[in-house]
């Protein structure tokens, strides 16, 4: 009978202080934490996507130029040019066509280079935010030895840290240049 009295008293101590322990998941450390996080993530990709816009202006203006320069030499077959014209308005289409691929091509390596080194550093910013959210986990859930000043001094250094990462980010798509 007192093996049943202390096992009972034990479930009446043990068991509620464990029901009630604080554990915190990440979708609420996410939101009173990283408020801003899926935005800054969205800026990212979405300059990523403009990326080709805002240094693809050179291929429009080559493209208008191989389209009149196509549009000359169907002209001139039609017309039934002298064969040097036909020939010179051919070569001028052929010569626009190959500047025009040259610079898709180096458009395309630049963007795809910069869409991998942007990616990799969002995947690092990503790294860096679960670990932040482990430790803040833990310390939500009183398992660390830190003190609050010492958390908080941390962690604003921390989510400043991510800040930059992502602002040089956005930075270095923003200033990229075609080679």
């Amino acid at each position: 009978m007192k093996k049943a009295m202390i096992l009972l008293l034990l479930l009446v101590v043990v068991l509620p202080s464990q029901a009630f322990a604080a554990t915190y998941s990440n979708a609420y450390v996410d939101k009173y934490y990283f408020e801003s996080y899926k935005d800054r993530v969205k800026e990212v990709k979405d300059a990523q996507k403009n990326l080709s816009k805002v240094l693809g202006t050179e291929i429009t203006a080559l493209a208008q130029k191989s389209k009149v320069s196509a549009a000359n030499y169907s002209n001139a077959v039609k017309n039934k040019l002298s064969k040097e014209a036909v020939a010179k308005a051919r070569n001028e289409m052929t010569q626009d066509k190959k500047t025009l691929a040259a610079a898709k091509a180096k458009l395309s390596k630049t963007v795809k280079s910069a869409k991998k080194e942007s990616d990799a550093s969002l995947k690092e910013i990503a790294n860096h935010k679960a670990s932040l959210v482990k430790m803040i986990k833990t310390h939500l859930e009183g398992k660390d030895q830190q003190s609050d000043v010492a958390f908080n001094k941390t962690l604003s250094s921390e989510l400043s840290q991510i800040d930059s990462s992502f602002n040089a980010a956005l930075e270095y798509l923003q200033n990229i240049e075609l080679d």
